[in-house]
């Protein structure tokens, strides 16, 4: 059912309610940290990842659906953490605005902070409006 979200930074021309907030954030410090590990959800969706990765590679074009034609695209195919994290942040978006019974997330944004002593750590949080369309 969330792969049937639409996921827009800005708003839709289509009449809609506004349900609520959806919200999601990632870290990719050691074991122990409050919040998501990036390791964790890195598993969970390592075969999504990976099927869109050969899709590309093997020449298929992307359903235009997927919305991952530049995250997994020929210059950037998902190589760093952060672009697998983006990902994965949205796809989590997408669960939680289906849970609302949400068709969209209009207004998505990200935060990125990054460790300032150990610049390899990031922490993603990303949020948006959920949705229902009239």
């Amino acid at each position: 059912m969330e792969s049937k979200i639409i996921v827009s930074t800005g708003d839709l021309h289509q009449d809609y309610e506004i349900i609520g907030p959806v919200y999601f954030q990632v870290n990719n410090r050691p074991e122990g940290f409050k919040s998501s590990t990036f390791s964790d959800f890195q598993e969970i969706y390592a075969d999504k990842i990976n099927l869109l990765k050969d899709s590309l590679e093997s020449g298929q074009t992307f359903d235009k659906s997927s919305n991952w034609t530049c995250v997994f695209g020929e210059y950037c195919l998902g190589k760093s953490n952060f672009e697998i994290a983006f990902f994965i942040a949205v796809e989590e978006l997408k669960k939680r605005a289906a849970m609302l019974g949400a068709d969209g997330i209009v207004f998505m944004r990200q935060d990125i902070d990054l460790d300032r002593e150990a610049y390899q750590f990031f922490y993603l949080q990303m949020y948006g409006t959920a949705v229902k369309f009239k």
